[in-house]
């Protein structure tokens, strides 16, 4: 078969997508049903809304399908959570038909068109649709008419009887057949797709980094972690003990995770020993060097082990870090980074942990204030400094040593009078957040010899001289261009939230007697100048530029 995508430029309906013997299925090891109550509603709420406007048509997104070897078979990349909802649907919708008498044909009807045709000689339905191995079971069970468990068992077969129920109750509402078959032959005809046709997962992950789909949406690390499974079980015959030992092996992964992205994760782990590849290529790289189920299960575990680092990467205080000896600065610097949303330097803090576990902070510290130098204040370009991090993840796979990740560094650390006259010019938006400016100013109160350090950023606020809201006296001193100084650094000092409401907008002279008075040695300075102008501000940020350049800076 081709490696060619095709896209279908037609809307389909249901009727379509059903019509002419098609059959689907949902890859042994993809995702569970998922859908829940808040899905199921607000699909119900489209369908009333079709009943009452004949005219209308709704769009349910796009449905990536896959060719199969056989004719007329496809296999369901992604709306596996849509298609299985309406065929619940219209099982719901059987069960009511059987309650009113003489609704034999309209019953028949729907299973035929639906769901599935009988086979005359094993006396069995055909399904339509067949689920993934955790599914389909209970899924067959319901459509030959049975009950599923009301007790125990894995939260999507209760998803799968709830959905059930759900239709069912909103079915028994409707006293008369006609109404019923109404009911899903209007969603039939005017829900429509637009059907995406795949050669390979490839091109499906290709598709998956453009397309929004509707619903709980499969992710291209779904469409990975088919690929490694479908490896281990070549055959279609490893025990369930096995695959279940797999399930869990994935979910542990996403459980350390958390709310971020399988696919974010396994991005940053294959980087972090390999050459940089941008997410669209990842899925091809793998494939290409992980082709056997030996390699697979490797890979697996490999993620496993690693996920509870990545996860802990994201935040300082993560428990992972309690028992490092350097764990204080561990959790400031970490905290530092996701502060600025700096993660260029993820896979490479991720591979110097594993090779340089007790001395992971020096790295992670050459790394915050290399980040603060290029990224916050220079505003540097991040191409380069991705490349330059990825060699050095290749490199200390290969057996760098420490001090050497710390020369390579130094290769596009800006030097000191960038720095310097960059920061002279920095302004630091504060209106959504301050948080920003607040930790830099008291980092560069802490560095002051005779400065009381700061632990505790978050009693603190920021006052701006010239205030963010300047008064018609305050703008005399600046005239119509006030707003491009009220956000620079050299007008901004450190207050508690007090005081803060106290200074507003206070002249000149009663802040700066005022900040005199704080107990923080980078607001007395502003006591130095006779009027707060363009000019004050520049001054006042080329000292705190003179503080940076010092507290800021790794070591030659």
């Amino acid at each position: 078969m081709a490696n060619k995508l095709k896209l279908s430029t037609k809307d389909e309906s249901f009727n379509e997508i059903l019509a002419n013997g098609k059959k689907y299925f949902v890859p042994r090891f993809q995702r569970d049903y998922s859908w829940e109550e808040e899905h199921w509603q607000e699909l119900w709420e489209d369908i009333k809304i079709l009943s009452e406007n004949p005219e209308e048509h709704h769009y349910m997104g796009y449905l990536v399908l896959q060719e199969s070897e056989r004719i007329m078979q496809f296999k369901i990349i992604d709306g596996q959570q849509r298609l299985t909802t309406f065929s619940l649907l219209v099982l719901a919708a059987v069960k009511r038909l059987k309650e009113i008498s003489d609704e034999s044909k309209r019953v028949e009807g729907l299973l035929n068109n639906f769901i599935g045709s009988e086979d005359l000689v094993h006396l069995r339905r055909e399904n339509k649709l067949k689920l993934n191995r955790n599914n389909d079971f209970y899924y067959r069970r319901a459509v030959s008419g049975y009950e599923l468990p009301r007790r125990g068992g894995k939260k999507t077969i209760n998803l799968m009887r709830k959905a059930l129920d759900y239709f069912y109750e909103r079915f028994a509402e409707y006293p008369t057949g006609v109404e019923i078959s109404m009911v899903i032959q209007q969603m039939a005809q005017r829900m429509l797709f637009t059907t995406i046709y795949i050669g390979d997962e490839l091109n499906a992950y290709k598709v998956f980094e453009t397309l929004n789909a509707r619903g709980v949406k499969l992710s291209s690390a779904d469409l990975l972690k088919n690929y490694l499974f479908s490896l281990t079980d070549p055959l279609n015959d490893t025990p369930s003990e096995v695959l279940d030992e797999l399930d869990e092996k994935w979910e542990k992964i996403g459980e350390d995770v958390g709310n971020k992205s399988y696919t974010d994760y396994i991005l940053t782990e294959w980087n972090s020993n390999h050459l940089l590849v941008r997410q669209s290529e990842l899925f091809k790289k793998i494939r290409i060097e992980i082709n056997d189920g030996e390699k697979a299960s490797y890979y697996l575990d490999k993620l496993v082990q690693n996920s509870q680092l990545y996860s802990a990467l994201l935040k300082g205080e993560d428990e992972f870090w309690k028992d490092s000896q350097e764990h204080i600065d561990i959790k400031k610097n970490l905290n530092c980074l996701s502060l600025f949303s700096i993660s260029q330097p993820h896979s490479l803090l991720m591979v110097s942990y594993l090779n340089f576990k007790d001395n992971f902070h020096k790295v992670l510290n050459w790394i915050k204030v290399f980040s603060l130098r290029y990224n916050v204040i220079c505003r540097e370009h991040t191409g380069e400094q991705e490349r330059l991090y990825s060699n050095i993840c290749v490199d200390i796979s290969r057996g760098c040593k420490l001090f050497d990740v710390k020369e390579k560094l130094l290769k596009l650390y800006p030097k000191d009078e960038t720095f310097k006259q960059h920061f002279v010019d920095k302004t630091i938006p504060t209106k959504r957040s301050n948080k920003k400016a607040r930790y830099l100013l008291a980092r560069l109160e802490g560095y002051n010899d005779t400065g009381k350090p700061i632990d505790e950023e978050q009693d603190l606020t920021v006052e701006h001289i010239l205030p963010l809201n300047p008064n018609e006296a305050w703008c005399d001193s600046f005239g119509d261009n006030w707003n491009l100084f009220n956000q620079r650094l050299g007008n901004m000092a450190l207050v508690s939230s007090t005081k803060n409401k106290e200074l507003d907008q206070k002249t000149f002279d009663e802040k700066k007697e005022i900040l005199f008075d704080t107990p923080y040695n980078i607001n007395k300075n502003v006591s130095q100048y006779s009027e707060w102008n363009p000019g004050a501000i520049e001054s006042r940020q080329r000292k705190l530029a003179e503080i940076a350049v010092k507290l800021w800076r790794i070591d030659l």
